[in-house]
């Protein structure tokens, strides 16, 4: 297993809910089925305002250290209102230097997200739709059937969906939301 200064940070930016849904999507996310590889990715949940892009700055700063000197692209998923301090967030890192490699942004409903690699979950399709405007990536995701905003966050193991290319209705075989996210963060780029 690969040490913990080795494995990729992928910074959590969670909504306002109990912790224990984010404990619960950590778990379903980066703890793989026993007969899967395990994680090559080390979540790290702000600590920290999560609406507030500057305080989310702040903390990646105090986790990570400066944009200019940390080499590693950065990789982050936000939920709900999590999505609004992690896009502003790394909009700074990027403007001081740093490298962003994707943002997952789940249920970031009416949030726009210009200039970052960014793919969306959304936990039904008028969600998914009426955010494509507002930026996504080339393939997104929307819970099928649809379910409750926290069940995306709490329990993305038991959410099915589609996988979306653009504009989209449905492409192919139905896939839970954790699988998603583990398939996109292991791509290169989104």
């Amino acid at each position: 297993m690969k040490k913990l200064t080795q494995m990729q940070p992928v910074i959590i930016c969670p909504g306002f809910h109990e912790a224990q849904l984010t404990e619960q999507f950590v778990r379903a996310v980066f703890l793989p089925p026993k007969e899967s590889q395990p994680s090559s990715f080390r979540p790290l949940v702000v600590e920290a305002f999560c609406a507030d892009p500057l305080a989310v700055f702040d903390w990646m700063t105090q986790t990570l250290g400066s944009p200019e000197s940390n080499r590693q692209p950065m990789v982050a998923i936000g939920f709900s209102g999590g999505v609004v301090g992690i896009a502003g967030a790394l909009l700074l890192w990027q403007q001081q230097g740093g490298q962003v490699d994707k943002l997952i942004a789940i249920d970031g409903w009416g949030m726009p997200i210009i200039g970052l690699p960014v793919c969306r979950l959304s936990h039904d399709y008028f969600t998914h739709w009426s955010s494509l405007p507002l930026g996504a990536g080339k393939v997104n995701f929307y819970a099928d059937p649809p379910v409750d905003h926290l069940k995306m966050w709490g329990n993305p193991d038991q959410v099915r969906g589609q996988i979306t290319a653009s504009w989209q209705r449905q492409n192919g075989q139905p896939i839970t939301a954790s699988e998603f996210i583990r398939q996109t963060l292991g791509q290169p780029h989104i």
